[in-house]
């Protein structure tokens, strides 16, 4: 590594223990998405009130602003209706060193809920070389490794030229689909490249799935169990049965196209016949079927998946005298694209590189089986995007979530190594 790289390095070790002590204050903040649905919900204002003076006395130039109430119409997005984001402000932070490259740091401020966990989610402890907390994998450890990576870089501003974003966004999670990160994408925040420190096991993913969620109505016909009706969750069954085979039929084409049905609700007492159920599934889409639609006109979507879908509902109706009359109804409740940053491109090798720098053996670049922001600022920032993932794998949304201390070092570290190549001047770095 040049002197520069070495420099940055050793100040993210001197730095180690400011890094522990900002995500264990993160994680004391209740940031739970208020849209999470059960248990206690909190507020992202209060992590970004509490982020905010810091990142200003790194020197940035802070701002806070909302997402508008129409951000998905104004992307041409499917996303949740009735959702609102007042009070849950973004916070952007720029950090000008002159002219050059601009590269954004993205990380979400707001958490899963913290029902069923096994210990106080608000704690923080330390034990074992981890943080307990909810948050501490997604996405609080990654929030603070990104700062301290930009604390680090700016230690050596005189040796670099250009301009670094940090993003602290809201309404990632809980179906919220990157509410946050879409506004910023509206408000014109543009890079040459972005880093969303999302994700685990400290890992370069330079694309992912697209996501669709759909509630699917079933109609009965209530009335007492003494005397009969029509029941909804027999009819839901005939529903589920067909879109069974609709999963099928996916995951034998493409095993990374999952299909979950999440929710299955009817009834509301034993001797009542149910009038209506739900099912609510999710179901992944791949890159290619995207750039199918896309072609067709029909926009870089999931819109062929979705006609699929709905074909199989209208055919169970169709093999019931009942649902014909009563036919299904499906609500879409969102469609996160997908997208796939080129194997090839500056911002994968660059960074692959600098994981390499800081990690035993060589890095290389996957695509995430999931959805994350990423997609909104590569499709819709038209920025190259990647994620890199400081959290624990298999700790996120988990009743027992932790983060490794040692990974949030290392990560830290592999952001520093690439803000300070992509900004040293005359490649001093």
């Amino acid at each position: 590594m040049a002197d520069l790289v070495r420099e940055v390095v050793a100040e993210v070790d001197r730095l180690a223990d400011e890094l522990v002590e900002l995500c264990r204050a993160l994680i004391r903040i209740n940031t739970v998405n208020p849209y999470a649905g059960v248990g206690i919900t909190g507020f992202e204002r209060d992590g970004q009130a509490f982020l905010e003076p810091i990142l200003e006395g790194m020197g940035g130039s802070t701002r806070l602003f909302e997402p508008p109430p129409d951000v998905y119409d104004r992307v041409g997005m499917i996303g949740p209706k009735g959702r609102s984001w007042r009070g849950r402000p973004n916070l952007v932070t720029e950090f000008d060193l002159g002219p050059g490259k601009c590269i954004i740091i993205n990380s979400h401020m707001d958490t899963v809920d913290v029902d069923g966990m096994r210990f106080d989610p608000f704690a923080a402890d330390v034990e074992d070389g981890k943080i307990y907390g909810r948050g501490a994998s997604d996405d609080k450890g990654g929030m603070a490794a990104g700062v301290i990576a930009i604390k680090a870089v700016l230690k050596f501003a005189d040796a670099l030229s250009g301009r670094i974003v940090h993003e602290s966004v809201v309404d990632e999670e809980c179906s919220g689909g990157g509410a946050g990160t879409l506004a910023c994408c509206i408000e014109g925040y543009r890079g040459d490249a972005a880093i969303v420190v999302d994700g685990a096991g400290l890992t370069v993913m330079r694309g992912c799935q697209g996501c669709l969620t759909a509630d699917v109505h079933v109609a009965g016909k209530a009335g007492h169990a003494a005397l009969g009706g029509v029941n909804a969750i027999d009819k839901a069954c005939l529903i589920k049965a067909a879109l069974d085979r609709f999963k099928r039929d996916r995951e034998t084409a493409d095993p990374g196209c999952l299909v979950n049905l999440g929710v299955f609700k009817g009834g509301s007492h034993p001797a009542v016949v149910p009038g209506a159920a739900v099912l609510s599934y999710n179901v992944v889409y791949a890159v290619a079927e995207a750039a199918a639609n896309e072609r067709a006109g029909r926009g870089w979507n999931g819109a062929s998946v979705r006609d699929a879908f709905v074909e199989a509902v209208r055919a169970a109706d169709e093999s019931d005298a009942f649902l014909r009359e009563h036919p299904s109804r499906v609500d879409w409740i969102k469609d996160l694209v997908p997208f796939e940053t080129p194997a090839d491109a500056p911002v994968v090798e660059a960074f692959c590189r600098a994981c390499e720098d800081v990690m035993s053996g060589p890095a290389a670049a996957d695509v995430l089986k999931a959805w994350g922001d990423a997609a909104n600022t590569a499709r819709y920032g038209g920025t190259p995007s990647i994620f890199f993932g400081t959290g624990t794998p298999g700790a996120a949304h988990a009743p027992d979530e932790t983060v490794r201390i040692a990974d949030l070092v290392t990560g830290a570290k592999a952001l520093a190594v690439y803000l300070c190549r992509e900004l040293a001047r005359g490649g001093a770095a």
